[in-house]
């Protein structure tokens, strides 16, 4: 079967029948606790998530696709601890009140995703949800739509830097990671930096005024009934390997 065949069978599947298969990956803290899980999507098929993201866009079932993979998420992620990061595209903040009828405040952090820019209604939805208590990321700021003008503009409560910013940063060119989390301090925001391959970056990067960090080497997505085995206070990068996290299974 072609490859566009087989993301297209992917995409038709999770639209028809909510053939999606949600993992989450965790956040820490800088001071090495589990703030929560970032809900991620992957397709039975295997099809890679951004090009049935990119079809969908194409053929305009893209804020459908999400709802199934929100509703998914949620219901999937019941169990975890932690806030729950979705990821939402602009045109879902201009219905806000079905996004506060999936999840409640105090659960959930709504990652406003860099594909789309963000007109008056949409601007509107999202500052209602802040009105009542959801918290608000700005996901991959640097990439796509996710600008400093955006960061003014949304004032999110937190802000999370794209992968090519941290991995830069690793490599000495230090100057744009702290660009944004001055930024992020001025309005007030967290800052999440993702991206993190070596677990001997957080350090730097808490100097650097990073809260929480999110990467491979911190943990990979996992179906939820992984995160329910392991005990998730504290990451470990030791003997055992990046990724593997502290204590035994239950």
């Amino acid at each position: 079967m072609r490859t566009t065949s087989i993301v297209a069978h992917a995409l038709g599947a999770a639209l028809e029948s909510g053939l999606l298969i949600p993992v989450f990956q965790p956040i820490w803290t800088v001071a090495r606790a589990c703030w929560g899980f970032e809900a991620l999507s992957r397709f039975p098929n295997g099809s890679a998530p951004d090009a049935v993201w990119a079809l969908a866009r194409r053929h305009g079932t893209a804020t459908a696709l999400d709802r199934v993979a929100l509703t998914t998420a949620i219901e999937a992620a019941a169990h975890l601890g932690g806030r729950l990061f979705l990821n939402v595209s602009a045109p879902h903040f201009r219905d806000p009140a079905a996004l506060a009828a999936l999840v409640d405040s105090a659960r959930v952090v709504w990652e406003v995703t860099e594909c789309d820019s963000l007109g008056p209604d949409d601007l509107r939805g999202l500052r209602r949800l802040q009105e009542w208590g959801y918290t608000v990321a700005m996901d991959d700021a640097g990439a796509g739509h996710s600008t400093m003008h955006r960061l003014g503009i949304v004032r999110p409560n937190i802000v999370k830097l794209d992968r090519p910013i941290v991995q830069v940063w690793a490599a000495g060119h230090r100057d744009p990671l702290r660009r944004w989390v001055e930024a992020a301090q001025g309005i007030g925001a967290a800052v999440i930096a993702e991206g993190i391959e070596d677990a001997s970056w957080v350090a730097g990067l808490a100097a650097e005024g990073v809260d929480a960090v999110q990467g491979f080497a911190l943990g990979r997505p996992a179906p939820q009934e992984h995160w329910i085995t392991v005990d998730v206070s504290e990451y470990s990068s030791g003997e055992l390997g990046p990724g593997v996290l502290a204590g035994r299974e239950r």
